[in-house]
């Protein structure tokens, strides 16, 4: 992979992320608990099924800005973020 980005640098912008790390990247707080409520430990016939499921939950939050605040927690209140 090195070798190809060297051979792109015109095209291409390599950018290291950050492991898994929700103090860092706090959107991991709402997929788990997407995950959890929505995913976790059950069967979904077809892939429409499961993304029913989720867009359900993202629905859910879409209309509950206090809860995303409350998942996402310090890292919200130091941006100053407020719920609507």
């Amino acid at each position: 992979m090195t070798q190809f980005f060297a051979s792109h640098t015109d095209r291409l912008t390599v950018y290291q992320l950050p492991a898994y790390s929700p103090a860092f990247n706090p959107i991991e707080y709402l997929w788990r608990n997407i995950k959890k409520q929505a995913t976790h430990l059950r069967y979904f016939p077809t892939f429409a099924n499961l993304m029913n499921k989720v867009n359900q939950k993202l629905r859910y939050f879409a209309h509950t800005p206090k809860r995303i605040l409350n998942l996402m927690g310090k890292y919200c209140r130091s941006l100053g973020a407020e719920a609507a």
